[in-house]
Protein backbone atom coordinates (compact mmCIF):
# COMPACT_ATOMS: atom_id res chain seq x y z
CA UNK A 1 0.00 0.00 0.00
CA UNK A 2 1.75 3.26 -1.14
CA UNK A 3 2.22 5.94 1.78
CA UNK A 4 0.16 8.94 1.80
CA UNK A 5 1.65 11.77 0.48
CA UNK A 6 3.23 14.30 2.59
CA UNK A 7 3.19 17.97 1.49
CA UNK A 8 4.58 19.32 4.11
CA UNK A 9 7.80 17.28 4.06
CA UNK A 10 7.95 17.49 0.03
CA UNK A 11 8.06 21.21 -0.04
CA UNK A 12 10.44 21.04 3.53
CA UNK A 13 13.22 19.24 0.75
CA UNK A 14 12.50 21.62 -1.76
CA UNK A 15 15.18 25.12 -1.88
CA UNK A 16 13.92 28.36 -2.20
CA UNK A 17 14.40 28.66 -6.43
CA UNK A 18 11.79 25.38 -6.71
CA UNK A 19 9.73 26.54 -4.44
CA UNK A 20 9.30 30.05 -6.16
CA UNK A 21 9.21 28.14 -9.93
CA UNK A 22 6.37 25.65 -8.50
CA UNK A 23 4.79 28.82 -7.21
CA UNK A 24 4.58 30.99 -10.46
CA UNK A 25 3.73 27.78 -12.27
CA UNK A 26 0.36 27.30 -10.50
CA UNK A 27 -0.45 30.78 -10.31
CA UNK A 28 -1.32 33.53 -13.01
CA UNK A 29 1.27 35.94 -13.55
CA UNK A 30 1.70 38.97 -11.49
CA UNK A 31 0.05 41.64 -12.48
CA UNK A 32 2.63 43.88 -14.98
CA UNK A 33 1.98 47.42 -13.30
CA UNK A 34 4.55 49.15 -15.46
CA UNK A 35 3.18 47.86 -18.90
CA UNK A 36 -0.22 50.04 -17.99
CA UNK A 37 0.29 52.71 -20.47
CA UNK A 38 -1.97 55.15 -22.72
CA UNK A 39 -1.92 58.55 -23.39
CA UNK A 40 -3.59 61.74 -25.48
CA UNK A 41 -1.93 61.03 -28.59
CA UNK A 42 -2.46 59.32 -32.04
CA UNK A 43 -0.91 55.86 -30.67
CA UNK A 44 -3.48 55.68 -28.57
CA UNK A 45 -6.61 58.33 -29.30
CA UNK A 46 -7.93 58.02 -32.87
CA UNK A 47 -8.99 61.23 -33.66
CA UNK A 48 -6.94 62.81 -31.66
CA UNK A 49 -9.21 65.86 -32.19
CA UNK A 50 -12.37 65.04 -32.85
CA UNK A 51 -15.69 66.70 -34.06
CA UNK A 52 -19.08 65.98 -32.60
CA UNK A 53 -20.21 63.00 -34.14
CA UNK A 54 -16.90 61.54 -35.27
CA UNK A 55 -16.17 57.75 -33.87
CA UNK A 56 -13.52 57.68 -31.65
CA UNK A 57 -11.25 54.55 -31.13
CA UNK A 58 -9.66 54.95 -27.55
CA UNK A 59 -6.48 52.13 -26.55
CA UNK A 60 -4.64 50.76 -23.63
CA UNK A 61 -1.91 48.68 -23.29
CA UNK A 62 -1.06 45.85 -20.93
CA UNK A 63 1.78 43.17 -20.74
CA UNK A 64 0.75 40.48 -23.31
CA UNK A 65 -2.13 37.81 -21.25
CA UNK A 66 -1.15 39.61 -18.19
CA UNK A 67 -5.00 41.07 -17.55
CA UNK A 68 -8.73 39.41 -17.05
CA UNK A 69 -10.50 43.21 -17.91
CA UNK A 70 -9.54 46.61 -19.04
CA UNK A 71 -13.02 48.96 -18.47
CA UNK A 72 -13.20 52.29 -20.44
CA UNK A 73 -14.95 54.74 -17.72
CA UNK A 74 -16.70 57.96 -18.41
CA UNK A 75 -18.63 58.98 -15.51
CA UNK A 76 -21.53 56.18 -14.89
CA UNK A 77 -20.35 54.43 -18.25
CA UNK A 78 -18.54 51.60 -17.82
CA UNK A 79 -17.72 49.31 -20.73
CA UNK A 80 -15.35 46.69 -21.43
CA UNK A 81 -12.21 47.05 -24.20
CA UNK A 82 -11.70 44.39 -25.69
CA UNK A 83 -7.54 43.33 -27.46
CA UNK A 84 -8.06 44.57 -31.11
CA UNK A 85 -4.26 43.25 -31.41
CA UNK A 86 -1.33 41.78 -29.90
CA UNK A 87 2.96 41.75 -29.84
CA UNK A 88 5.38 39.83 -28.20
CA UNK A 89 5.20 41.71 -25.37
CA UNK A 90 1.75 43.76 -25.23
CA UNK A 91 -1.80 43.28 -25.48
CA UNK A 92 -3.91 46.65 -26.97
CA UNK A 93 -7.53 46.69 -25.77
CA UNK A 94 -9.88 48.97 -27.67
CA UNK A 95 -13.51 50.50 -27.32
CA UNK A 96 -14.96 52.62 -29.48
CA UNK A 97 -17.76 55.82 -29.42
CA UNK A 98 -19.55 58.40 -30.49
CA UNK A 99 -18.46 61.69 -29.22
CA UNK A 100 -21.46 63.90 -29.01
CA UNK A 101 -21.17 67.89 -28.05
CA UNK A 102 -19.99 67.85 -24.60
CA UNK A 103 -16.16 66.75 -23.34
CA UNK A 104 -15.47 63.66 -22.18
CA UNK A 105 -13.45 62.49 -18.98
CA UNK A 106 -12.74 59.92 -18.78
CA UNK A 107 -10.08 56.73 -17.44
CA UNK A 108 -9.32 53.26 -17.28
CA UNK A 109 -10.25 50.32 -14.63
CA UNK A 110 -7.93 47.23 -15.02
CA UNK A 111 -8.63 43.73 -13.45
CA UNK A 112 -5.92 41.19 -12.68
CA UNK A 113 -7.34 38.88 -10.12
CA UNK A 114 -8.15 40.12 -7.17
CA UNK A 115 -6.51 43.48 -8.00
CA UNK A 116 -7.95 46.11 -9.46
CA UNK A 117 -6.46 49.49 -10.34
CA UNK A 118 -7.31 52.97 -11.91
CA UNK A 119 -5.57 54.57 -14.70
CA UNK A 120 -5.48 58.26 -16.05
CA UNK A 121 -2.61 60.93 -16.51
CA UNK A 122 -1.14 60.28 -12.40
CA UNK A 123 -0.49 56.74 -14.04
CA UNK A 124 -1.34 53.45 -12.15
CA UNK A 125 -3.19 53.84 -8.45
CA UNK A 126 -5.13 51.34 -6.27
CA UNK A 127 -6.85 55.07 -5.27
CA UNK A 128 -8.58 57.08 -8.44
CA UNK A 129 -8.04 60.75 -8.51
CA UNK A 130 -10.32 61.98 -10.95
CA UNK A 131 -8.26 65.75 -10.95
CA UNK A 132 -6.10 63.52 -13.22
CA UNK A 133 -8.57 62.18 -15.38
CA UNK A 134 -7.97 62.38 -19.55
CA UNK A 135 -10.26 64.83 -21.40
CA UNK A 136 -11.53 64.74 -25.47
CA UNK A 137 -13.07 68.09 -26.13
CA UNK A 138 -15.12 67.90 -29.21
CA UNK A 139 -14.24 70.70 -31.53
CA UNK A 140 -10.85 71.70 -29.68
CA UNK A 141 -7.59 71.45 -31.89
CA UNK A 142 -4.17 72.57 -31.35
CA UNK A 143 -2.68 74.97 -33.03
CA UNK A 144 -0.06 73.41 -35.90
CA UNK A 145 2.63 75.76 -34.49
CA UNK A 146 2.35 74.44 -31.06
CA UNK A 147 2.53 70.71 -32.37
CA UNK A 148 5.95 69.28 -31.95
CA UNK A 149 7.11 73.03 -30.81
CA UNK A 150 9.81 73.12 -28.37
CA UNK A 151 8.79 75.71 -25.13
CA UNK A 152 10.90 77.41 -22.90
CA UNK A 153 9.78 78.64 -19.57
CA UNK A 154 11.37 81.84 -18.53
CA UNK A 155 10.95 83.30 -14.72
CA UNK A 156 11.83 86.55 -15.52
CA UNK A 157 12.71 87.84 -12.52
CA UNK A 158 15.42 85.06 -12.55
CA UNK A 159 16.78 84.76 -16.15
CA UNK A 160 19.01 87.93 -16.82
CA UNK A 161 19.49 91.19 -15.74
CA UNK A 162 18.91 93.95 -18.73
CA UNK A 163 18.16 96.92 -17.56
CA UNK A 164 19.54 97.87 -13.79
CA UNK A 165 17.72 101.24 -13.75
CA UNK A 166 14.32 98.63 -13.31
CA UNK A 167 15.80 96.79 -10.17
CA UNK A 168 13.41 97.09 -7.35
CA UNK A 169 14.80 98.83 -4.61
CA UNK A 170 15.51 97.83 -1.03
CA UNK A 171 12.68 98.85 0.50
CA UNK A 172 10.73 100.19 -2.46
CA UNK A 173 7.38 98.97 -0.38
CA UNK A 174 6.34 96.37 1.58
CA UNK A 175 5.23 93.40 0.66
CA UNK A 176 3.24 90.36 2.93
CA UNK A 177 4.35 92.75 5.94
CA UNK A 178 8.38 92.59 5.23
CA UNK A 179 10.32 95.56 2.95
CA UNK A 180 10.99 94.06 -0.54
CA UNK A 181 14.83 93.36 -1.09
CA UNK A 182 17.28 94.05 -3.98
CA UNK A 183 19.61 90.85 -4.14
CA UNK A 184 22.88 91.58 -4.97
CA UNK A 185 23.97 87.91 -4.88
CA UNK A 186 22.82 86.23 -7.96
CA UNK A 187 24.28 82.98 -6.04
CA UNK A 188 22.62 83.08 -3.24
CA UNK A 189 20.23 80.74 -2.23
CA UNK A 190 16.31 81.32 -2.15
CA UNK A 191 14.84 82.36 0.88
CA UNK A 192 12.53 80.50 3.11
CA UNK A 193 9.96 83.48 2.21
CA UNK A 194 11.07 84.95 -1.15
CA UNK A 195 8.11 86.33 -2.68
CA UNK A 196 9.19 89.62 -1.79
CA UNK A 197 13.63 89.02 -2.95
CA UNK A 198 14.51 90.51 -6.36
CA UNK A 199 17.10 89.69 -8.85
CA UNK A 200 16.80 92.23 -11.32
CA UNK A 201 15.70 89.92 -14.22
CA UNK A 202 13.75 91.42 -16.72
CA UNK A 203 12.27 91.84 -20.31
CA UNK A 204 15.19 93.61 -21.70
CA UNK A 205 17.42 90.33 -20.05
CA UNK A 206 15.08 88.11 -22.33
CA UNK A 207 15.54 90.57 -25.12
CA UNK A 208 19.35 90.19 -25.06
CA UNK A 209 19.22 85.95 -25.37
CA UNK A 210 16.93 85.52 -27.97
CA UNK A 211 19.67 84.27 -30.10
CA UNK A 212 20.90 82.13 -27.54
CA UNK A 213 17.43 80.52 -27.02
CA UNK A 214 17.10 80.55 -30.59
CA UNK A 215 20.44 78.16 -31.12
CA UNK A 216 18.95 76.31 -28.66
CA UNK A 217 16.57 75.39 -30.97
CA UNK A 218 13.72 76.89 -29.07
CA UNK A 219 10.55 77.25 -30.67
CA UNK A 220 8.23 79.53 -27.89
CA UNK A 221 8.93 81.64 -25.50
CA UNK A 222 6.37 80.64 -22.02
CA UNK A 223 6.75 83.78 -19.91
CA UNK A 224 5.55 83.42 -16.34
CA UNK A 225 3.29 86.70 -15.56
CA UNK A 226 4.47 90.18 -16.38
CA UNK A 227 1.81 92.08 -15.47
CA UNK A 228 1.62 94.81 -12.85
CA UNK A 229 2.07 92.97 -9.11
CA UNK A 230 4.01 93.43 -6.38
CA UNK A 231 5.98 89.82 -5.92
CA UNK A 232 8.59 88.40 -8.08
CA UNK A 233 6.33 85.92 -9.23
CA UNK A 234 3.89 88.01 -10.43
CA UNK A 235 0.88 85.59 -9.84
CA UNK A 236 -1.11 88.12 -7.80
CA UNK A 237 -1.57 90.57 -10.70
CA UNK A 238 -2.96 93.91 -9.75
CA UNK A 239 -3.46 95.35 -12.87
CA UNK A 240 -3.99 93.03 -16.32
CA UNK A 241 -3.61 95.89 -18.86
CA UNK A 242 0.39 97.07 -17.90
CA UNK A 243 3.04 95.29 -18.43
CA UNK A 244 5.41 95.51 -15.03
CA UNK A 245 7.68 98.76 -15.49
CA UNK A 246 10.24 97.18 -13.34
CA UNK A 247 10.34 94.09 -16.24
CA UNK A 248 9.96 96.77 -18.98
CA UNK A 249 10.70 100.83 -18.95
CA UNK A 250 11.39 103.02 -15.73
CA UNK A 251 11.03 106.72 -17.85
CA UNK A 252 9.64 108.64 -14.58
CA UNK A 253 11.24 108.27 -11.00
CA UNK A 254 9.84 110.05 -8.75
CA UNK A 255 9.80 109.87 -4.89
CA UNK A 256 11.72 107.66 -1.98
CA UNK A 257 11.85 104.45 -0.71
CA UNK A 258 10.70 103.72 2.85
CA UNK A 259 12.74 104.62 5.65
CA UNK A 260 13.20 101.94 8.24
CA UNK A 261 10.35 103.22 10.70
CA UNK A 262 7.88 103.35 8.11
CA UNK A 263 5.90 100.13 6.92
CA UNK A 264 3.20 101.84 5.25
CA UNK A 265 2.68 101.70 1.25
CA UNK A 266 0.74 104.89 1.01
CA UNK A 267 3.78 106.51 1.52
CA UNK A 268 5.99 104.23 -0.67
CA UNK A 269 6.06 107.29 -3.27
CA UNK A 270 8.87 105.40 -5.28
CA UNK A 271 6.62 103.01 -5.99
CA UNK A 272 3.69 104.29 -6.83
CA UNK A 273 5.36 106.86 -9.09
CA UNK A 274 7.03 103.45 -11.10
CA UNK A 275 3.56 101.17 -11.36
CA UNK A 276 0.93 103.98 -11.74
CA UNK A 277 2.38 106.88 -13.59
CA UNK A 278 0.65 106.24 -16.98
CA UNK A 279 3.98 107.23 -18.78
CA UNK A 280 5.92 104.10 -17.18
CA UNK A 281 3.06 102.17 -17.83
CA UNK A 282 2.53 102.96 -21.96
CA UNK A 283 6.31 103.30 -21.97
CA UNK A 284 6.63 99.45 -20.62
CA UNK A 285 3.34 98.19 -22.87
CA UNK A 286 5.64 100.20 -26.26
CA UNK A 287 8.66 97.65 -24.81
CA UNK A 288 6.51 94.76 -24.80
CA UNK A 289 5.60 95.29 -28.28
CA UNK A 290 9.14 95.55 -29.23
CA UNK A 291 10.13 92.54 -27.89
CA UNK A 292 7.29 90.04 -29.31
CA UNK A 293 8.30 91.60 -32.66
CA UNK A 294 11.98 90.75 -32.26
CA UNK A 295 10.68 87.06 -31.14
CA UNK A 296 9.10 86.70 -34.44
CA UNK A 297 11.72 88.02 -36.33
CA UNK A 298 13.50 84.84 -34.97
CA UNK A 299 10.74 82.60 -36.14
CA UNK A 300 9.46 81.91 -32.60
CA UNK A 301 6.34 82.55 -30.38
CA UNK A 302 5.51 83.85 -26.93
CA UNK A 303 2.88 82.66 -24.75
CA UNK A 304 1.81 84.81 -21.65
CA UNK A 305 1.12 82.99 -18.17
CA UNK A 306 -1.63 84.69 -15.81
CA UNK A 307 -4.08 84.09 -13.30
CA UNK A 308 -7.49 85.28 -13.82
Amino acid sequence: MDREFNSSAFFGKLTLSEKMQLYAYHTHPVLNVQALFTDESSNFVHPMEPQTGDKVTVRFRTAVNNVDQVYFCNGDRKAEMFVAYSDEIFDYYETAFIIGRETINYYFEVHADALTYYFNKKGPSQVLEEFFNYALTPGFAVPEWAKGAVFYQIFVDRFAKGDPSTDVLDREYIYIDRPVQQVKDWNRLPAAMDVGNFYGGDLQGVLDHLDYLKNLGVDVLYLNPIFVSPSNHKYDIQDYFYVDPHFAKIVVDEGETLPDWNQENASASRYISRVTDKRNLEASNEFFVHFVEEVHKRDMKVILDGVF
